[in-house]
């Protein structure tokens, strides 16, 4: 029985389609895969570029010198992403350099203001306060070993080292005097007692029993005068004028007048 053409074509032609196809199919899977490979190859390096795998990669990426030419015109949506993601982190690391160096300068700022400080207070001479109460301690000290102290009673004495402070503390003050410590000896040692000598001679002079003359030595250490009644305050002001006058002509090696 003879075969038709149709019939006798399809059996030669069959399998010859089919080798054409099974290669055709290969063709065409092996491109596939070389350009899946190529796809991933791309992916990993833009890895690379945002977030570099070691130091050395670092150092690269962040090296002017090394960035890609390929222009931004020609990059497609995916690469003009990573490379403005690549960009900000470069500009981050540069910040955070800045940063780092600014906070080591303000360390270095804050050590050196400290030493400062610590070299202020050691050396720095003390407030008027304490330099009136240092004073008044050891005016109380001296008034308690002199001869001449034995002739006034334990609340005169109060009395007299309290004046010679507040004394102490009033001229300066006036005269807006800062003395060196040598100064404040000398004052201290040779003209602060006969101040507060005068003192003491005045409080038995202006107070007619021990109530007012508790009230005169309040007055020294309080500046309190309400308790006092207008004779007792004339007699203080009496007693106060010309010790302090002799005071101040005492301590014009220190005003000039």
């Amino acid at each position: 029985m003879q075969l038709s053409k149709m019939k006798l074509a399809l059996l030669i032609g069959g399998p010859v389609l089919l080798i054409i196809l099974i290669a055709a199919g290969y063709f065409i899977f092996t491109g596939i895969s070389q350009q899946q490979e190529e796809n991933r190859q791309k992916v990993e390096g833009f890895g690379e570029m945002v977030i570099p795998a070691d130091s050395q990669a670092s150092s690269v990426a962040t090296d002017p010198k090394l960035n890609p030419s390929i222009g931004r015109k020609n990059m497609t949506p995916t690469q003009r992403v990573i490379a403005t993601l690549k960009q900000e982190r470069e500009s981050m690391l540069e910040e955070a350099i800045t940063m780092r160096e600014e906070i080591i300068s303000l360390k270095s700022q804050v050590a050196e203001l400290e030493d400062y400080k610590r070299t202020n207070e050691r050396y720095a001479p003390h407030t008027f306060n304490e330099e009136v109460s240092t004073v008044h301690t050891r005016m109380k000290q001296l008034l308690a070993t002199r001869e001449e102290s034995k002739r006034f009673n334990r609340n005169q004495l109060k009395g007299m080292a309290a004046a010679a402070a507040k004394e102490y503390r009033r001229f300066l003050t006036m005269h807006k005097l800062v003395l060196e410590q040598h100064q404040i000896d000398k004052v201290v040692n040779n003209h602060l007692p006969v101040y507060a000598y005068c003192i003491g001679d005045g409080i038995d002079v202006a107070a007619n029993n021990r109530t007012e003359e508790l009230l005169i030595v309040e007055y020294f250490k309080t500046d309190k005068t309400e308790l006092m009644n207008n004779r007792l305050k004339s007699d203080l002001k009496a007693i106060l004028t010309p010790c302090q006058e002799l005071f101040a002509n005492r301590m014009s090696f220190l005003t000039g007048q």
